[in-house]
Formats: C-alpha cells, structure tokens, sequence
C-alpha cells in the first residue's frame, strides 16, 4: 500500500504507529555512537509544547496530523543507505534515524535532517544510542537537549527512540536512573516532545515497571526463530497488556538474532505483518514498524511481500 502524501503512515518496520494523542491512544482505543555506526548483524513526533509562546503554527498543526492519522516507519541506521525507493515503494513516511552525539554539528550535516529531505517523509525519530556501543552518559544527556531544542524548531522530528532500554540496565551499562536524568534533560525543554522505548516480551521484559515519563512503548520480537515466530500473537498480547495507557507500536525484524541472524520465511513474514496490520486496523495497535532499509536492499523480495502485506491497512 501506498498512501498519498497527506496520509501519516509510519511503518516501523520494526512496525508502526497511528499516534492518537500519542498518550492518550490506547485510553481512547477498544482495546554510530560516537565512533561507529553499528552494522545489521549488531543491530537486531515531535510534538511542540502547544502553550509555548515559541512554538510555530507549522509545528502545532503537524502535531495535530500525527495525533489523527496512521504511521508507518523503516528503521534506517546506515547513513549509506538511501531509502529513498523503498519510500516510494512502500509508502513510509517515518523514518527512525541514526546521529553521532551532538559535538557542534549543525542541523542541516545530521541523518534526520538529510531523512527529512526525501518526498514522503514527513517525520523521523532521532535516537540516543547504546552506552554499551560507546555512548556516555554525558554526551546522551547533551545529545538529548540538543534534540529537544531542534524539535521545538524543526516539527519534522517527532519523538527520540532511547535504544534497547532495559537491556541497558540489564547488561549493566546505564542504571535506571540515568534514563531518568536523561528523559528529565529532554523533558525540561521540550515536555511534548515523545519519548519511546523498547519492550521485549519473549525476553520476560514484562517483569520491569516502565514507571518512567515515556510517551510510547514499541513491541520487538528480536531472534527471528521459528519458535518464538510461530507464538508471536500471544507475545504480543501480552506486551500490550503490559501498557494498557500508552500507544504501543509493532516493530518486525526481517533478520535477527546472534550469529548473524536468521531471515523470516516468507510465510512467517506476511503472517506476523498481516497479524499487525489487523491489530492496526483494530485500533490495538498505534501503528507498525519494519527493520531495516538496509536489509531490504539485501534481500528485496521482502519489499513485494510488504507491499502486499500492507495493502490491507485501513487508515484515516
């Protein structure tokens, strides 16, 4: 499917997003560092404070349009992939970004900004990376400010992405408080601007709080194996019971897991999207994203099965 300029789909190809008033959604609803960017096998909007006096009528009205109307978005962590075909093709127009920590550089030399130049994409995702990919606290807490006040002036950047959350905590390279500090830098410049994390339910995530002030959780089933394939509803059933109070995103992988990965079969590709594309449809998902640009330009059949996939979206 591809919808016309004027429709906000995001595939987060990891998998999507209808942001309803971003945290009012689901209440409403029935139911690379600083060195290198890291690689695929590594790997597995803004919304402008409305009672600012600073605030342009561009940006309001674009937060206006996000809130009623259905995302679709790619991951694109490579600088050097352009997916400028596959927004043709598929219709994206999120796109989840990838910057070095902010050293001085200016908005037009960053990956949201090259991002936002491309027909189509009307939003991006800035992201803070990984501590355990080179990223210190320091330079995520600069990072984060420096984000927040590019959105207030550019409302193309819709939210900011705090990369493999608890994983972080779990593996011992950020505690929770640091997360805290570092959604506080963010939140004290800008307060509308939309923070969103990752939740891994086949990794029993679900036993954390997420009692943070973040704005959207986004659903990844990371390790592409046939088992954890085939249960994929019940993962995300119970991920969206998780966060009962929040837009929740569907992120797929088209390969994941260690050792280089494992590419989805055909089947289990459509099967999972198809399976997302419903819940959209439904009103139980805020939208969907896909993972990444630089896979489909690995493997391209993906794009067909996509675009047929996503034909069956039913958005505003």
């Amino acid at each position: 499917m591809k919808p016309n300029k004027n429709k906000l789909i995001i595939a987060f190809f990891s998998l999507g997003i209808c942001i309803s008033g971003l945290s009012d959604i689901k209440a409403q609803s029935p139911s690379s560092t600083a060195y290198n960017i890291p690689s695929d096998e590594e790997l597995t909007a803004t919304v402008v404070h409305a009672s600012s006096p600073d605030v342009n009528i561009e940006g309001a009205e674009n937060i206006q349009k996000a809130e009623r109307e259905c995302l679709i978005s790619l991951w694109n962590h490579r600088r050097d992939v352009d997916p400028t075909d596959l927004v043709n093709e598929l219709g994206f127009n999120l796109i989840w970004s990838h910057d070095q920590p902010y050293s001085g550089h200016s908005w037009e030399e960053t990956h949201m900004y090259s991002l936002l130049q491309i027909p189509g994409v009307e939003y991006v995702f800035a992201k803070i990376e990984r501590a355990a990919w080179g990223w210190t606290h320091e330079q995520s807490l600069k990072h984060a400010r420096w984000v927040a006040e590019l959105s207030l002036e550019h409302p193309g950047i819709l939210g900011m992405y705090l990369n493999d959350f608890y994983d972080e905590v779990e593996e011992g390279y950020r505690t929770e408080e640091q997360w805290r500090e570092i959604i506080a830098a963010a939140k004290e410049i800008n307060p509308k601007l939309q923070l969103w994390v990752p939740h891994y339910p086949h990794r029993n995530q679900g036993r954390h709080a997420f009692d943070f002030d973040i704005d959207g959780v986004i659903l990844n089933l990371w390790g592409n194996d046939p088992e954890l394939m085939a249960h994929a509803k019940e993962h995300l059933a119970a991920g969206l019971e998780h966060h009962p109070d929040k837009p929740v995103i569907a992120g797929l992988y088209l390969r994941s897991g260690s050792g280089g990965g494992r590419w989805l079969t055909e089947d289990e590709f459509k099967t999972v999207l198809g399976h997302y594309v419903e819940m959209v449809n439904a009103g139980k998902l805020a939208g969907l994203r896909i993972f990444s640009a630089g896979q489909f330009k690995e493997r391209p059949e993906y794009i067909g099965w996509a675009k047929e996939v996503l034909s069956g979206l039913k958005c505003p």
